[in-house]
């Protein structure tokens, strides 16, 4: 029996070490693709402008528009782009998962765009 368990506990390893390589290939991807789009790691351009993002069930087909497996995964992603979600910021996305009807367990897309300045 423990045969079988250490057996399914290496298969488990072995996935989640997979998981984790495709999750930092991803990142880097999307990583490439805001740096080339003129974004710092910081999530904002050279020019100071934050990077905001929008959260849809689709792509909208642009340079800028990534799919995230779960929001685990986009929270990291936050986090290696040296911008992490404050509470404020997580309790938002999960307003926006809630009113879009997402499951934050299941993959959604983010739009990434500048953002605009404030009106006066």
């Amino acid at each position: 029996m423990s045969e079988i368990n250490h057996g399914e506990d290496q298969k488990h390893h072995t996935h989640q070490q997979q998981r984790i390589r495709k999750m930092k290939e991803n990142f880097k991807a999307i990583s490439d693709a805001l740096t080339k789009a003129g974004f710092k790691n910081s999530l904002e351009n050279a020019k100071e402008k934050q990077l905001d993002f929008n959260i849809t069930p689709y792509s909208l087909n642009t340079t800028l528009s990534f799919r995230f497996d779960n929001f685990a995964d986009f929270t990291e992603f936050l986090v290696l782009s040296n911008s992490p979600a404050s509470e404020e910021k997580l309790v938002l996305i999960h307003n926006a998962f809630a009113e879009l009807n997402l499951n934050p367990e299941e993959f959604f897309y983010v739009n990434f765009f500048e953002s605009k300045e404030p009106e006066m």
